[in-house]
C-alpha cells in the first residue's frame, strides 16, 4: 500500500528529476539551504552563523551554490547502518567507495566509506567536520565516513558545487561538512542489531553520548563513543543471482563481439591441473593424478568457456567490517567574548576481504611441466618418453591449496585540535585552530603464492643419490632456495601441506599518514550599503602533509629466479615477488600556505523586479611546496525578481593537488586481463606515481531555480544545472582503456604496453598521468510538499530528489573522446537516478517509506549492440525503505527498518570478463538484498 502511495504522490515531480541542487534526502528533518542557513554547530550566544560552502554568507536565501542540509535522523532512517549509506542514496553521489564495493590492498582507501559526489572521484569531494579538514585516514587524503563520531552528527551539509576558493584544494565537486552537537548535554544511547534476509550478513551498533555544562555554563564538554560490526559475504555465490556465474566473454563466431552468458567457467585450467600443449593437450589430472578428458563446454573464448569441466571462481562480494570511535570535546568561555576549546579523536577499523583463490589459467603465469618429473603419473610419463616431449604447459586452480588469498587491514586514527573563537562589534567573529591528526593503517594478505618458491617447488625431480623428491634447484643451485619443498601439482589435492606452506606467504605493509593544519580566519559585517549589511571575510591557512609506507621484503623484490626452469617470462627480472598484491615504499610529503578572501554584497532590495539582488566574490592564493602557486576564485549572484521566486548561479575556478601517492608512489604490480582482437588475455598491470604532476584545474558554472509559490504553502521546487570541466585530470587509465585508446591512435600510451615475441601482451603499465580532460554536466531537481492539513490525521511530507546527468566526458590527449553518461556496467553513471520518500507522523509513531530509482543504462558504451556486443542493456531497478518507530514517554525510541523490502536482485551487469568478476555493479546496485534492523534510542 505504502509503495502505491509513494509512487502515486512522486510520479510527477520523478519524471523531471536529475542530480541534486539542494538535496534532501528524508523526511521533515531535511531542510534547503536556501530556505534557512546551514550553521557549522549550535552557536554560542553572538556568534555568527556561516553557510557551508562560504566563509562569509550567514543568511542560506543569499548562497548563490547549492546546498542540502540532511539530518542524521533522516539520514538513519532511510539507512540505520551506516551514516555513509544514507548519503549515498542521494542522487549526487555516485560511485563512493563502500565496504560492499570491494577490497584493493595495494592501492584503494579499502573497504571504509568513501564519498564521491558526480562519480569525480573521492579525492574530489572534500570532506569537512564543523567547517574544518577532516582528518585523512587512507594514504591518499581521503577520509573514512564510518570513522567519524556519529553519534554526535547533528546534520550534514552537501556542497553540490565548486567550493576551492572557500576551503582550497580537492573541493571540485563539492563538499561535506559533518556538524556535531558539541553543546549536546546529557545522556543517550543506542542500541541496534540487523540481519539479511537469507540469514547472514549480521550486523551490530552500539553508541553512548554525554554532556555536561559547568561553571554556570561558561564550561562545556561532551563525549561519544560507538561500535558498529557488519558480517560480509565471502563469495558472489552466496547469492543465487551470483551462482549463475553470469558475464561477458568473446563470441568465437563474431570477431569483437562480446556476449552475455551464465555458467561462464576458466577454459585453460582445472582443479588438479589441465594439459594445454604437447599430445596430451586438453586432458586434465584426476585427484589420484591419472589423466581424464576435459569437457570444452559449449562455448570457448580465451581463458573463458561456457559450461564444460572448467571451474567457476567466484570473488568476494561484501568485506567485514568493524569499528570504533571514541570523540571529546570541550571549550570554555574565558570572557563574554573569548572562548577556548580542544578536542580529540580516536578511531579504530579492521577489515577483511578474501581475494581469489590463487590460480594459474596458463600463458603468461601457467606451469611448465618438464619430463621427468617425479610426481608425474607413469602412464603419462610414458607417453611424454614415446613422443619425445620435452615439456608441456599446464594451467591449474589450486582450490586445495586451502584458503584464498585474503586482506585484512586495521587502521588508526588519531586527530587533535586546540582554537579558539573571538566575538566582538560588528558581528566580528576571529577564529584560529591547529590540528594534528595521524592515521597508521596496517593491511595484510595471507596465503599469498610467493612467485619464486612455486615454480622452483613445481619443478621436483628425484635426488640421484638418495632416491627422494627434491626441487630441482636444490641440486643445481643448492642453497640458493632454503627449505625448497617439493610441489606435487597433479590431481586435486595431490599437494602436501609442507609444499602448501612453503610456496605462500603473507604479503605486508604499513602506512601512516600524516596531516598538520593552522588556520585562522577573521568575519565580520564592517558597513552596509543602501540594500543591507556587507559581509566580509578573509584568512590564511598552512598545511603540512606526510606519507611514509613500508612493505615487506618480498613485494619490491625483483625475481631473478636465478636456476629456475619454466619461470614465466612476464615476471622474470620485474619486481613484485607475490602472485597476486605487491606493495612497494614509498616516502614523501609537501607542504602549503595559502590566504583567502571573499565579500558578499547586497545589490539591491525590495524594488520592481528586484526583491533581493545579491553578489557572493571569493578569490584564494596557494603555495605548494612541489608545484608552486596558484589561484582560485569564485563569483556567484542569487536575484529574486518577485517573492516566491529565486535566480541564482556562479562560475569558478577550483583545483585538488596531487596527493603522496600520486606523486612519490612506487610500482604496484597485479595480474589482471585485457580482450584484444576478441580474445580475453593474461597481463600484469603495474602502476606507480609521477613527482611532475600538477594540480587538476576545473572551470564550474551552476545555476538554478528555486520556487515557494505563495498559492502552494510547503511546496518548494527547485532545478539546479551544473557544469565542471577539469583539465589536466590526475589519473591511471586501467588496462583495458590503455589498450584501447592505443589501437585507437593514442600512440604515447603504446609505450606502456609489453609484448613478448609472439607479440601477445604481457605486460600494461599505469603511471599516474595529468590526462587531457573530464567534463561532467546534468541537472539536479528537488521537490518537496507538506500538506497543511496532514494526511490520515497525521503530519505528512512528501520529497522527491533526482539526478540527470547529460554527460561524463573523458578526453585524451590524441583528441579521442569517451562520454560515459549512461553507462552503469563499467563504471557508475546513470542518466537518472531518483529518491523518493513519504514521512508520516501522528503522536509517537512515526512511519518513513522511500522509493530508489536507478535508470536502465548501457554496460559499455563504447560498444555497440550487435556489431561489438550482443546485449548492451543493464536493466532499471527499484528499491524500496520502510522505517517505523513509536515513543515511550520522552526516554525511549523502538523502530525497525526493512531495507530492499522486495527483496530485488541487482541487474546484472559484470565487471569484468574473466572468472573471478563480480557479475553486477556493487557500486551501484544492493548486493546484500532484503535486510531487517531493530534498534532502541534511549535519552535522558
Amino acid at each position: 500500500m505504502f509503495r502505491g502511495i509513494l509512487l502515486a504522490s512522486t510520479c510527477v515531480p520523478a519524471l523531471i528529476a536529475a542530480p541534486v541542487s539542494a538535496q534532501e534526502g528524508a523526511g521533515a528533518e531535511i531542510a534547503q539551504a536556501a530556505d534557512r542557513a546551514a550553521a557549522p554547530a549550535e552557536p554560542q550566544e553572538g556568534a555568527a552563523i556561516v553557510v557551508t560552502g562560504s566563509r562569509a554568507i550567514r543568511d542560506g536565501s543569499q548562497a548563490p551554490t547549492p546546498v542540502t542540509v540532511i539530518s542524521s535522523d533522516a539520514l538513519t532512517k532511510a539507512q540505520p547502518g551506516l551514516i555513509a549509506e544514507g548519503l549515498n542514496q542521494l542522487p549526487a553521489f555516485r560511485g563512493s567507495t563502500r565496504p560492499t564495493g570491494g577490497f584493493t590492498a595495494a592501492t584503494g582507501p579499502g573497504t571504509g566509506s568513501y564519498l564521491n559526489l558526480r562519480n569525480l572521484g573521492t579525492q574530489r569531494t572534500l570532506v569537512l567536520v564543523d567547517g574544518r579538514r577532516a582528518a585523512p585516514s587512507a594514504r591518499d587524503g581521503s577520509t573514512d565516513i564510518n570513522l567519524l563520531p556519529e553519534p554526535l552528527i547533528k546534520r550534514v551539509d552537501v556542497v553540490t558545487g565548486g567550493a576551492s576558493a572557500a576551503y582550497g584544494s580537492d573541493a571540485v565537486a563539492g563538499v561535506v561538512n559533518f556538524v556535531l552537537d558539541t553543546r549536546f548535554t546529557g545522556l543517550k544511547a543506542t542500541l541496534q542489531s540487523g540481519i539479511s534476509g537469507r540469514g547472514d550478513v549480521p550486523t551490530y551498533k552500539a553508541s553512548l553520548t554525554a554532556g555536561h555544562s559547568f561553571a554556570e555554563r561558561r564550561g562545556r564538554i561532551v563525549a561519544s563513543a560507538s561500535y558498529y560490526d557488519a558480517g560480509g559475504l565471502q563469495s558472489v555465490a552466496e547469492r543465487s543471482w551470483g551462482r549463475r556465474a553470469t558475464g561477458f566473454l568473446s563470441n568465437p563466431a563474431v570477431p569483437g563481439q562480446l556476449i552475455f552468458r551464465d555458467d561462464l567457467r576458466a577454459s585453460t585450467a582445472a582443479p588438479g591441473g589441465l594439459i594445454l600443449s604437447g599430445p596430451l593437450a586438453m586432458q586434465q589430472f584426476a585427484p589420484d593424478g591419472t589423466l581424464v578428458p576435459f569437457s570444452r563446454g559449449t562455448l570457448q573464448s580465451g581463458l573463458i568457456q561456457v559450461g564444460g569441466d572448467g571451474a567457476q571462481v567466484f570473488s568476494n562480494l561484501s568485506a567485514a567490517i568493524r569499528t570504533q570511535s571514541y570523540f571529546a570535546h570541550g571549550e570554555f568561555d574565558v570572557t563574554p567574548t573569548l572562548t577556548l576549546f580542544g578536542e580529540g579523536s580516536l578511531a579504530l577499523a579492521r577489515n577483511h576481504y578474501n581475494q581469489v583463490q590463487q590460480f594459474n589459467l596458463g600463458g603468461f603465469n601457467g606451469f611448465t611441466i618438464y619430463s621427468g618429473n617425479a610426481f608425474l603419473d607413469p602412464s603419462v610419463q610414458q607417453v611424454l618418453t614415446a613422443t619425445n616431449t620435452p615439456a608441456f604447459a599446464m594451467g591449474r586452480l589450486n582450490f586445495d591449496f586451502g584458503d584464498p588469498a585474503n586482506a585484512t587491514a586495521k587502521a588508526r586514527t588519531m586527530d587533535f585540535k586546540a582554537g579558539f573563537r573571538f566575538t566582538g562589534p560588528s558581528d566580528l567573529l576571529v577564529e584560529g585552530y591547529y590540528g594534528h591528526s595521524k592515521n597508521r593503517t596496517k593491511i595484510r594478505t595471507d596465503n599469498n603464492v610467493v612467485l619464486e618458491r612455486l615454480y622452483a617447488a613445481a619443478d621436483a625431480v628425484r635426488d640421484p643419490a638418495s632416491g627422494q623428491i627434491v626441487c630441482r634447484v636444490s641440486l643445481t643451485n643448492p642453497g640458493l632456495y632454503p627449505g625448497c619443498v617439493p610441489l606435487n601439482l597433479f590431481g586435486q589435492g595431490a599437494p602436501s601441506q609442507e609444499a602448501i606452506d612453503y610456496v605462500e606467504g603473507t604479503a605486508a605493509y604499513r602506512t601512516d599518514f600524516t596531516q598538520d593544519v593552522a588556520d585562522i580566519s577573521v568575519r565580520a559585517r564592517p558597513f552596509s550599503t543602501w540594500a543591507g549589511e556587507v559581509s566580509l571575510a578573509a584568512g590564511g591557512q598552512y598545511r603540512r602533509i606526510e606519507l611514509d609506507q613500508v612493505s615487506d621484503d618480498i613485494g619490491p623484490s625483483v625475481n631473478d629466479a636465478t636456476g629456475i626452469r619454466g619461470f614465466p617470462a612476464a615476471y622474470l627480472n620485474q619486481p613484485g615477488g607475490y602472485l597476486l598484491t605487491n606493495v612497494f615504499p614509498v616516502s614523501g610529503g609537501y607542504h602549503l600556505w595559502e590566504l583567502f578572501a571573499e565579500a558578499a554584497v547586497p545589490l539591491a532590495r525590495d524594488l520592481p523586479f528586484l526583491h533581493a539582488l545579491d553578489l557572493n566574490a571569493a578569490v584564494r592564493y596557494t603555495d605548494y611546496s612541489t608545484s608552486g602557486g596558484v589561484t582560485t576564485w569564485k563569483a556567484g549572484l542569487v536575484w529574486e525578481p518577485v517573492s516566491g521566486v529565486r535566480l541564482r548561479g556562479t562560475v569558478s575556478r577550483d583545483i585538488r593537488a596531487p596527493n603522496v601517492p600520486e606523486l612519490f608512489a612506487g610500482t604496484v604490480q597485479n595480474t589482471g586481463s585485457v580482450i584484444e582482437n576478441g580474445v580475453t588475455v593474461p597481463i600484469i598491470q603495474v602502476t606507480r606515481g609521477n613527482a611532475q604532476l600538477k594540480p587538476e584545474r576545473a572551470r564550474t558554472y551552476t545555476a538554478g531555480l528555486v520556487l515557494t509559490p505563495a498559492f502552494a504553502p510547503g511546496l518548494t521546487f527547485s532545478a539546479d544545472y551544473y557544469s565542471i570541466d577539469l583539465d589536466g585530470v590526475i589519473s591511471s587509465l586501467t588496462p583495458q582503456i590503455t589498450l584501447d585508446q592505443c589501437l585507437a591512435g593514442a600512440t604515447a600510451l603504446c609505450a606502456n604496453i609489453t609484448r613478448n615475441d609472439a607479440g601477445a601482451i604481457t605486460r600494461i603499465e599505469s603511471p599516474t598521468l595529468n590526462l587531457n580532460r573530464l567534463k561532467s554536466a546534468g541537472i539536479d531537481f528537488e521537490m518537496s510538499y507538506r500538506p497543511g492539513g496532514g494526511m490520515l490525521g497525521g503530519a505528512t511530507q512528501f520529497r522527491v530528489v533526482a539526478s540527470y546527468l547529460q554527460k561524463q566526458r573523458q578526453d585524451i590527449s590524441n583528441g579521442t573522446s569517451t562520454d560515459r553518461a549512461g553507462e552503469v556496467g563499467l563504471t557508475a553513471n546513470p542518466r537518472w537516478t531518483a529518491t523518493g520518500n513519504l514521512n508520516w507522523t501522528r503522536g509517537a509513531f512515526d512511519l518513513f517509506v522511500q522509493e530508489r530509482f536507478i535508470a536502465a543504462g548501457r554496460y559499455d558504451v563504447t560498444r555497440h549492440e550487435p556489431v561489438t556486443i550482443e546485449d548492451n542493456t543493464v536493466k532499471s531497478v527499484f528499491y524500496t525503505d520502510v522505517t517505523a518507530s513509536y515513543r515511550v514517554g520522552e526516554n525511549f525510541r523502538f523502530y525497525a527498518t526493512i531495507n530492499n523490502l522486495f527483496d530485488r536482485d541487482p541487474p546484472l551487469a559484470p565487471n569484468g570478463t574473466l572468472v573471478t568478476f563480480i557479475p553486477t555493479n556493487p557500486q551501484l546496485y544492493d548486493v546484500i538484498g532484503r535486510r531487517f534492523t531493530a534498534g532502541i534510542n534511549l535519552t535522558f
